[in-house]
């Protein structure tokens, strides 16, 4: 099965009632290997790339890697852009052929948020692509969880003004391994819910790592139809790769690594399966009959990489598109 809008399998999940999983990758060896785990369990799956490790995965690569991975597989599979911190890189996934792209703007003020939300929306669609958008602002390992929530009242004006396809939240969900036990605001989620329901938009809940699995079930029962993983799939691969090394104390470096690799792989696709039951994604074979609105193949792949934008230290993405760069 070919790539599939994200937007597609995300009303799937809305309709069956159980979330995909969105999972960040930082090497070119892990969509294929995450795809080939996902056909096992015959589960949707969406392959992330985190705009942070674009400089050792560049857009285009990730694509045509992952395009390529998808191509035969027999789920479906879409491909996204996590937390796009500007709109220049946002747009450089678009054109990269991403079937969904996150302008990240939750650190802004309201309104520069709702502006520049707006225009990635407006690219995106032009090019057939959906645009995520955050309200709100999640912690990271480095802080506690105490920044500020999603409103339901802001996040009805940010989704009616923005035409954002998916909304990620902030419920007292958190980036990376939380500092003690995550407790996460079911009431705001279901008043966010509620205050969105006249809009086409999906619900994505961030910082995934260390919620438990009743709490997962209880944010999808509220609406959550994508959840993000990276952190703890990275312990899995990485306990592997030290139990590996470990039983192989004649390690070179040599043609060996690719078998520490391979543990590796083993530790985020074992991950991901655990992902799969939890969020009750695996064995929806049956669905995927309605999921053939496959994504035709962009072959405008955007600008030279790295771009005269990107090089530029006074460009401020102020929603110059490439087009009219």
């Amino acid at each position: 099965m070919p790539l599939v809008k994200t937007t597609d399998m995300l009303a799937a999940c809305l309709k069956g009632k159980y979330a995909v999983g969105a999972f960040n990758i930082n090497g070119l060896d892990q969509p294929k290997a995450l795809i080939e785990a996902a056909e096992k369990i015959k589960s949707p799956l969406i392959v992330v790339e985190p705009g942070v490790i674009e400089k050792y995965v560049n857009f285009e690569d990730f694509a045509l890697v992952t395009r390529r991975a998808a191509r035969d597989a027999g789920v479906p599979v879409s491909i996204h852009l996590s937390h796009g911190l500007s709109l220049e890189q946002c747009e450089r996934a678009v054109l990269a052929g991403f079937t969904s792209v996150m302008y990240d703007g939750s650190k802004l003020s309201f309104e520069e948020n709702i502006e520049n939300t707006r225009k990635a929306v407006e690219f995106g669609h032009k090019h057939g692509c959906a645009v995520e958008g955050e309200l709100g602002a999640l912690g990271s390992s480095f802080v506690d969880i105490t920044e500020t929530m999603t409103d339901p009242e802001k996040a009805r004006e940010f989704v009616e003004r923005t035409g954002v396809d998916i909304l990620a939240v902030s419920i007292g969900n958190s980036h990376g391994f939380y500092k003690g036990t995550p407790h996460l605001d079911f009431e705001r989620l279901a008043e966010i819910r509620k205050a969105i329901e006249p809009y086409p938009c999906y619900l994505t809940l961030h910082g995934g790592s260390g919620i438990s699995e009743e709490h997962f079930k209880k944010a999808i029962a509220e609406g959550i139809v994508k959840v993000c993983i990276y952190t703890e799939m990275c312990s899995e691969g990485r306990a592997n790769a030290i139990r590996w090394y470990a039983e192989h104390p004649d390690y070179t470096g040599n043609y060996d690594t690719c078998d520490m690799t391979a543990e590796i792989l083993k530790g985020f696709v074992a991950y991901e399966t655990k992902c799969a039951e939890m969020f009750e994604s695996a064995g929806r074979d049956e669905v995927l009959p309605d999921l053939l609105n496959a994504v035709p193949v962009n072959d405008r792949l955007g600008p030279e990489y790295p771009s005269a934008a990107a090089l530029n230290p006074d460009f401020k993405g102020k929603g110059i598109y490439w087009d009219k760069f």
